[in-house]
């Protein structure tokens, strides 16, 4: 982590853009072979840059930080930003919780069960540690319909011989409308690497839905 943070840094305070591609990362912090390493098969960068922005993030909301200026890592880049450090929010009303079910393998593939599996548990972990809402863990059919703001987090696997493909989709309990859908791609890799570059992909993608101001994300708070 200190490693990789100080490389970003350093390339952000130079204004070298370049050198903060993925595959550039890989080669100078990770040490991949440039011959052989290719960022798809190996989530290595996107992985730890997600584990990077939490530490971050976690870092600086702990009370005892007096830091003047913020360090982050914007979701879809990886060139840091340099921000004066805002006044901590004081009786942030709740933004309701969040449901998370099972993730369904809707491929004939054992695999297939154990990656979905092991997605589902990557991802409530990740949404526990940066969303800032509580998190309902639901088993088979239960249903968290006693909590009116609660919105249901839903997902299917799609494994072929090419590629992984899921399907996620926000519930809004109280009305039954869908609130929010995307598709993830990824290779037909089933390793934990890729289960963690998978959470990490579908998290920024929700939480970049939940912050974007004009969006219809006011629903969801």
């Amino acid at each position: 982590m200190s490693r990789l943070l100080a490389y970003l840094v350093e390339r952000a305070i130079t204004d070298c853009a370049r050198d903060t591609s993925e595959y550039a990362i890989g080669i100078g912090v990770f040490d991949r072979d440039p011959l052989h390493y290719s960022p798809g098969e190996d989530p290595v960068v996107r992985v730890q840059v997600g584990r990077l922005r939490t530490k971050l993030k976690n870092h600086y909301a702990a009370p005892e930080c007096l830091a003047c200026l913020e360090i982050v890592v914007p979701l879809g880049c990886y060139m840091p930003v340099f921000q004066r450090r805002r006044a901590p929010a004081l009786n942030r009303p709740d933004a309701g919780a969040f449901a998370v079910s099972p993730f369904k393998c809707v491929s004939a593939d054992a695999h297939g069960e154990y990656f979905a599996l092991g997605l589902h548990e990557e991802l409530t972990h990740l949404l526990y540690k940066n969303l800032g809402r509580r998190i309902i863990i639901e088993h088979g059919s239960e249903r968290a319909l006693e909590d009116k703001s609660c919105h249901r987090l839903e997902g299917s696997v799609h494994v072929d011989a090419e590629r992984v493909r899921t399907c996620v989709r926000v519930i809004e309990v109280q009305s039954g409308c869908l609130a929010w859908s995307e598709q993830f791609d990824g290779a037909a890799h089933l390793a934990l690497t890729h289960q963690q570059a998978m959470a990490l992909s579908i998290c920024d993608a929700l939480q970049a839905f939940l912050n974007a101001p004009t969006h219809s994300a006011q629903a969801l708070r």
